[in-house]
């Protein structure tokens, strides 16, 4: 489904021309050198990430320079849709797996198929479900993965500690159930009551118990839960058919929408405006938070000392679930260095593929070693709750097939009704009943 990914940090809204050349490379390199423009987007620390594992792109292809950019073509469309109608679009760019199929719908992007038929590397050698997700029903590529990110729980050891809580497995073994009763009883007020004792003060909150981003509220918070409950936004093949008012999909947003509002004991929208639910547990005042691997990164990067641990999503009534989403390595369909560009894609994609923007590694065996679950500073448990979940039956991605998601999570459509889920107006189910028939379904007629 077309979502927005979340860590925008530092990502610059108009194109700057950084020109900043892949060490070893020049200008006249060999005397037939193409330049190729590469668009980043992200935090300082993902686009230093970006540039290290380039690093050896240079000494394999003296022939060819890059020139980086960065600006927020591929994290909103928008931005790419502008460049292209002027003619500035950069030859290669990341692209968010919310955004890819619209993007190759439009034609912006080139389909990379031929490409791979003719080079040493197979579909085979990449992530399965990333590949199968990526691959349109015609059997085309749009691009190649740079890595991927799974929804995962973060946890504080030293407040579980501190409660007498076991840790939560990390295999996922647990249930939402369990996950509410721990967010209670890790909520403390300024006594140092907890949220499930009487007598807590819900005004003087000082540790909260859980943070979901469905505070925000965007998809990659809520999705997980609703699909562990049975539920979701939109279902079928194209992901075009409206289920977001079945009794599985209001289930999920009432655990959600009670554990803020009933139990007191997570971060709510009012919260989350006046300080990030994931700062706020990078910080050590959230036990327990759902996020991808970038948490790791925030630590290591902000609270170093933080006693942390990691572990897969819990069970729902349907079963264990989460959400991957994956960046991907384009070209233009503009662009006239297309053969250059793709070289660079399809290095950035096997031989310089790591840890790209703290991502999880797509390209064969890579991410259960010292390219991600085994590298030094990474927690325990990475591979149970990282990798494994991405292959979990009730798993989603937010690939956006039909390309119907924006105007469906719009306030022309579901928008509204979340609102009044998430800041507590109506019950979930007096917010959704009947939303299907009334809103949703037009739009997608209306879409085709």
């Amino acid at each position: 489904m077309g979502l927005q990914r979340t860590r925008t940090a530092g990502v610059v809204a108009s194109l700057v021309g950084v020109a900043l050349m892949v060490t070893g490379c020049t200008a006249d390199a060999g005397g037939g050198s193409e330049t190729v423009r590469v668009m980043l987007w992200g935090n300082d620390q993902d686009i230093t990430s970006i540039k290290d594992a380039a690093a050896g792109f240079a000494e394999a292809h003296p022939d060819i320079t890059i020139e980086w950019e960065t600006g927020d073509c591929g994290v909103d469309y928008a931005t790419c849709k502008t460049l292209a109608a002027g003619d500035t679009l950069p030859d290669a760019f990341v692209m968010g797996t919310w955004n890819y199929f619209d993007a190759a719908g439009d034609g912006l992007i080139a389909d990379v198929t031929p490409y791979l038929d003719k080079s040493d590397t197979s579909t085979a050698d990449f992530t399965a479900p990333v590949i199968d997700a990526l691959t349109t029903s015609d059997g085309q590529l749009y691009g190649l993965p740079m890595g991927y990110n799974v929804q995962s729980l973060f946890y504080n050891k030293d407040m579980f500690d501190a409660a007498g809580l076991a840790y939560p497995p990390a295999d996922g073994s647990y249930t939402y159930d369990d996950l509410r009763e721990w967010s209670a009883k890790l909520t403390l007020d300024a006594a140092g009551v907890d949220a499930a004792t009487a007598g807590f003060d819900a005004e003087s909150i000082q540790q909260w118990g859980y943070f979901n981003f469905a505070a925000l509220p965007i998809p990659q918070g809520y999705l997980p839960v609703l699909s562990a409950f049975g539920g979701g936004v939109l279902g079928g093949e194209e992901r075009n058919e409206c289920t977001v008012d079945s009794a599985e999909t209001i289930a999920g947003f009432q655990w959600l929408q009670d554990v803020m509002w009933e139990d007191h004991s997570a971060i709510t929208p009012q919260l989350q405006q006046e300080d990030s639910g994931s700062n706020r547990w990078v910080n050590g005042t959230v036990a327990m938070q759902q996020g991808s691997h970038e948490q790791v990164s925030a630590v290591q990067a902000q609270n170093p000392e933080l006693n942390f641990g990691i572990a897969a999503l819990p069970a729902g009534p349907a079963g264990n679930a989460s959400l991957w989403q994956a960046h991907v390595w384009t070209v233009a369909e503009q662009s006239d260095v297309k053969d250059a560009a793709w070289e660079f894609i399809h290095y950035m994609s096997t031989a310089g593929a790591g840890k790209q923007m703290g991502l999880i590694p797509a390209y064969q065996g890579l991410a259960e070693g010292d390219a991600f679950a085994t590298a030094p500073g990474e927690p325990a448990d990475l591979v149970q709750a990282q990798i494994e979940p991405a292959a979990w039956p009730l798993t989603v991605t937010n690939t956006d097939p039909a390309g119907v998601w924006g105007i469906v999570s719009s306030q022309d459509g579901i928008a509204p009704a979340l609102e009044d889920i998430f800041l507590n107006r109506t019950s979930a189910e007096e917010a959704l009943s009947g939303l299907c028939e009334s809103t949703v379904d037009p739009l997608l007629e209306n879409a085709g």
